[in-house]
């Protein structure tokens, strides 16, 4: 009951309730491993690196099953992605193997070992679309030692086509994970490992590969794209969006028009004048973002395409976020705020267009965004007087 309850507050961020009650959990019980996985989560998003280091070693000890084990590998996997050591994090995310089924009508393929092959590679995307875009960067790598068949989500299979150029006629376009006639298989985020290459490259394709033919008069001001929530579906949501009456710290900022990059039933509730997405699929959002001058986005899909294309962008992330945005940024001052301010920028190491502005300490509610969206608006207005050429 105190593990539910723990992971109950963690979806809703509240972590020092959670982690009360699943450090409660687990020392009433410290030889399940499971509960030991529970406690390091908490303790690794409020900070404590090195107590949550321990426990998932602990709790790969003393795994009883496959499954118990695979989990313990995989949040140490994200631990040491997270702090940099990213040859130890891709080997240990091999362990989702013993957890993921491939891909159906697959599973009869043997598995690629990323070494040269005459067969053709079926490479396809595993988790979300962000990291489908994130791990696009190792498809030319791949190409250079086999030809691959590559399938990706419907939903980004005309954005994905416009990237074949890249790649010099060594991959094509998969409809189905059954197409392709490839004689094995391979998930794009074992590609890293895989492959050797352990450190994180940016890697942009020519913006120009989607961008879409537009006669009509650019209007005035800068034109900046805004995602402030993601898919609520996902469980830990609640903590890395926000409500949209947060965005009233943006309002203030002259010379900006702001275009909305998801979804919006009513646009009601968001205390800024945006203009609504239209329908569309992965290319169609692309190609608006090509017209754009900069982008401002939670952690979402959104952020990974930004990067892709090459477009300035600030990510408002989470504090205690993903690995993806953790380990080795390199900090800088943004461009008109003091070196010695409390806020600052971290570079991305994929993206190098990406500059993050993070929560600086866990909280809860409104108040936890309030310094990244106020380094947000500065961004932006010193962008609308021209004084930073997008550059923080």
């Amino acid at each position: 009951t105190r593990t539910n309850l723990g992971l109950v507050y963690m979806a809703q961020g509240r972590l020092h309730a959670a982690e009360q009650e699943l450090g409660a959990a687990y020392r009433l019980r410290t030889c399940d491993a499971r509960l030991a996985l529970n406690y390091g989560s908490v303790l690794m998003d409020l900070g404590r690196t090195q107590a949550a280091q321990a426990l998932f070693v602990h709790a790969m000890e003393r795994a009883s099953t496959v499954e118990d084990r695979a989990r313990a590998a995989l949040d140490l996997g994200g631990l040491y992605l997270a702090t940099g050591r990213f040859a130890q994090g891709w080997a240990l995310l091999e362990a989702r193997k013993d957890l993921l089924a491939p891909p159906v009508g697959t599973a009869a393929l043997p598995e690629w070992d990323g070494g040269v092959t005459e067969k053709t590679v079926l490479l396809y995307a595993e988790q979300g679309l962000g990291d489908t875009v994130q791990f696009l960067r190792y498809v030319e790598l791949a190409a250079r030692r086999a030809r691959i068949s590559l399938f990706v989500p419907q939903s980004m299979r005309r954005l994905v086509a416009c990237l074949l150029p890249c790649w010099e006629g060594r991959v094509h376009m998969a409809t189905s994970a059954q197409a392709g006639g490839a004689g094995v298989r391979c998930s794009l985020l074992s590609l890293p490992h895989l492959l050797g290459v352990a450190a994180p490259f940016a890697w942009q394709p020519d913006p120009a590969c989607f961008a879409a033919p537009d006669t009509s008069p650019t209007p005035a001001g800068l034109h900046v794209g805004l995602c402030w929530s993601g898919n609520p579906a996902y469980q830990f949501d609640r903590r890395r969006s926000l409500e949209p009456s947060v965005l009233a710290q943006l309002a203030d900022v002259e010379g900006v028009r702001f275009q909305a990059l998801q979804p919006c039933a009513s646009l009601a509730d968001v205390p800024l004048p945006l203009t609504p997405l239209a329908e569309g699929d992965m290319l169609a959002t692309a190609q608006l973002m090509a017209g754009l001058d900069v982008v401002v986005s939670v952690d979402t899909m959104i952020i990974h395409l930004a990067g892709l294309l090459g477009k300035p962008a600030v990510l408002l992330d989470r504090f205690g976020g993903d690995w993806r945005w953790a380990a080795g940024s390199v900090v800088a001052p943004p461009c008109g705020l003091a070196s010695g301010a409390r806020t600052v920028f971290a570079r991305s190491l994929w993206y190098p267009c990406v500059r993050i502005t993070r929560q600086p300490a866990f909280s809860n509610g409104r108040a936890s965004w309030c310094e990244p969206l106020a380094a947000a608006a500065q961004w932006l207005a010193q962008m609308a007087q021209g004084g930073c050429s997008g550059q923080i």
